[in-house]
């Protein structure tokens, strides 16, 4: 085995079972795939696995369980093909007593071995719930999709998750007793209402390094969040509430990269078990999969993997069990504002680079923008508004992505937007109001 081999990992959960991960995770190996992409799914669910269910193998051999009781040498023996071209499946232990509770050691080889795996993307069907292995096997990837319902209960089930994630990770960063003890005894660790950045700025009062070292951890964590089984397009609104809700109270951002439709199709794939993009072609849930995979195929993860070269340490521990109710209410995240068309030319700087772009509307919660080649989803930036008298910034950060239009929502108080916005229709409004897209 030597070493990374896996040009990406993704990692795919969802903290409550029943949300559609392991659906979400076939069909996106199968749309990467599609695509020409070499694709191992990797099912990590230790103890319930279905991947190879799905894909209709009735004798998946070894299974990854063959790795942790050294039966294999290497999860490449337990390597089985699917009847997708350029797919194949590391199939998961099922029914195994006490194979969901494996030793640290062994899960630190299980990710080893994950890594080490050939292939352009390799996709990791975590389990349910939020115990130490799901956990890990979620942070061990490079981009970390989010499975989640509009329901309640799911939005509640995975912000625990994400804040169990988050937590696992900052405790990952720390090379000492004395650091981690600053991340476990937090307040913010064990109560549902404090804010992680708060935790951030006082760990820098103490310990600056450490405080800059768990600030780049946040801003790499690359989670993503992937909305299933939606009834209605308008429920975006929710799963865009819960992504503003984690970025302030847990201050990593998860950019909401696609939503699936409840299908009558999706669900019966189940029972044919031949997963739906097989059958499907222009369905609505089949174009946002593949634009969801073309998304994380076109990613650049080497930055990620740069930045997160902390070394592996002890658990930490935690109440496994407890499923927080939500931080804030979730209606204080949905944010609805008028918006006004306009015309004006603006420049918005962000990480990779510098782009000008134009403005079709604005509102006090963000701006559509027009412009050939966008960030992704989920980028800082700064709008420069070069158009008006005192060439105005607004910080803000890309929210999503449609053809050559996107928008963005901005970060800054709402004072100045609301300034801005009567500043920009004054001078700028458009007769033509620009078509509508959903945007905060």
């Amino acid at each position: 085995m030597g070493g990374q081999r896996a040009r990406r990992v993704i990692s795919v959960g969802g903290g409550k079972g029943g949300v559609g991960k392991s659906i979400v995770a076939a069909n996106l190996g199968v749309a990467m795939a599609q695509a020409g992409a070499r694709v191992i799914i990797v099912d990590g669910d230790l103890g319930s696995a279905n991947q190879h269910t799905l894909f209709g193998i009735d004798k998946p051999g070894p299974t990854l369980q063959g790795l942790l009781d050294r039966s294999i040498a290497s999860l490449d023996e337990a390597i089985v093909p699917t009847a997708v071209p350029n797919l194949q499946l590391v199939p998961g232990s099922c029914g195994v007593v006490g194979s969901a509770n494996i030793p640290f050691q062994q899960k630190l080889k299980l990710i080893r071995h994950i890594r080490a795996l050939d292939a352009d993307a390799v996709v990791i069907d975590v389990g349910a719930g939020v115990s130490f292995n799901v956990l890990d096997l979620f942070d061990a990837a490079d981009l970390r999709l989010v499975v989640m319902t509009t329901q309640l209960t799911s939005l509640q089930s995975c912000y625990a998750f994400l804040k169990g994630a988050v937590f696992r990770e900052l405790r990952k960063l720390a090379d000492t007793a004395g650091r981690a003890g600053l991340v476990e005894e937090s307040p913010e660790a064990h109560a549902a209402t404090r804010r992680v950045p708060d935790l951030v700025a006082r760990v820098r009062e103490k310990d600056a390094a450490f405080g800059a070292r768990l600030l780049a951890g946040l801003a790499t964590f690359g989670a993503r969040v992937v909305g299933n089984q939606v009834f209605d397009p308008s429920e975006r609104g929710v799963l865009e509430a819960i992504s503003r809700m984690t970025s302030d109270f847990l201050g990593v951002d998860t950019p909401v990269i696609g939503m699936l439709r409840a299908s009558r199709k999706i669900h019966d794939s189940v029972q044919s078990r031949r997963p739906y993009l097989l059958e499907a072609a222009a369905e609505e849930s089949a174009v946002a999969l593949r634009q969801i995979a073309r998304s994380l195929l076109q990613t650049d993860v080497g930055a990620l993997r740069l930045a997160r070269q902390a070394t592996e340490e002890r658990e930490c521990h935690a109440d496994e069990s407890r499923q927080e109710p939500l931080p804030a209410p979730l209606e204080s995240y949905s944010r609805a504002h008028e918006r006004f068309p306009i015309r004006c030319k603006a420049t918005l700087i962000f990480a990779a680079g510098t782009l000008s772009v134009e403005v079709l509307d604005v509102s006090e919660g963000g701006a559509k923008l027009a412009v050939p080649r966008p960030p992704p989803a989920g980028s800082r930036a700064v709008l420069i508004l070069g158009a008006l008298p005192d060439r105005p910034s607004v910080p803000c950060v890309v929210r999503h992505t449609s053809g050559e239009t996107w928008g963005v929502e901005f970060l800054a108080d709402a004072r100045l937007t609301r300034r801005l916005v009567k500043d920009l229709v004054a001078r700028f409004a458009s007769p033509d109001p620009a078509p509508e897209e959903p945007r905060p």
